[in-house]
């Protein structure tokens, strides 16, 4: 998909998941050393994810609490989320497995065990909030247990603070379209410019909590 100037917000080679045992790790988005969201496991049986001020995932119009929306690729992220919310407060314990289980959050949203889909996340830094979409798995585990639950495979953000990014928008192919006639005769004489902005990557950090 084409881009118009995303910046790679992706995790590790092996994706960024939960402890396989009891415990947890922060995401630092953009790595400025402020933690945005938690991956949990909680008592080897419940894999959930936490929401800390002011990161926040999209969620379903008419989900109350806890929400984790399922989004199709093509979907636009940002102030505005049509169909779709950004809860006001940090929503926390949000269940995505259960028991080797789809939880009950997950479950709500139209999430099914061994599904990889889409989701939509903000977050904000000295810049201002910045919006994002993520790939994640949910992974069954063996005799019951949570192990790592799920994984996030891949989250990507824009670089400018207030501007949606599309779910899928990777920042490759080519960021500006071809230009008119028009547009080339007026470039000929001085009277405009076009400029691309140069994705950049970044890493997630995974840290003990």
């Amino acid at each position: 998909m084409q881009s118009r100037g995303a910046v790679v917000q992706s995790t590790s080679a092996t994706g960024l998941r939960p402890p396989t045992t009891d415990g947890s790790i922060s995401w630092d988005v953009d790595g400025d050393g402020l933690a945005d969201f938690r991956l949990q496991n909680d008592s080897s049986e419940f894999a959930r994810i936490h929401e800390l001020d002011p990161g926040r995932f999209v969620a379903g119009y008419a989900i109350t609490s806890d929400g984790f929306a399922k989004l199709a690729e093509g979907f636009p992220v940002g102030p505005q989320v049509p169909g779709f919310r950004f809860f006001t407060s940090p929503q926390t314990a949000i269940q995505l497995t259960a028991s080797s289980q789809i939880g009950e959050d997950a479950n709500r949203e139209g999430w099914w065990m061994g599904e990889t889909g889409y989701f939509g996340f903000k977050f904000s830094n000295a810049g201002g909030t910045h919006y994002g979409w993520g790939e994640i798995q949910f992974e069954p585990a063996e005799n019951g247990t949570v192990g790592s639950g799920y994984t996030i495979l891949q989250a990507w953000y824009d670089s400018t603070p207030g501007t949606a990014i599309v779910v899928g928008d990777t920042g490759g192919g080519s960021a500006v379209p071809e230009p008119s006639v028009a547009l080339l005769a007026l470039l000929a004489t001085g009277g405009a410019a076009i400029y691309r902005r140069r994705p950049r990557s970044a890493v997630a950090q995974g840290v003990s909590g």
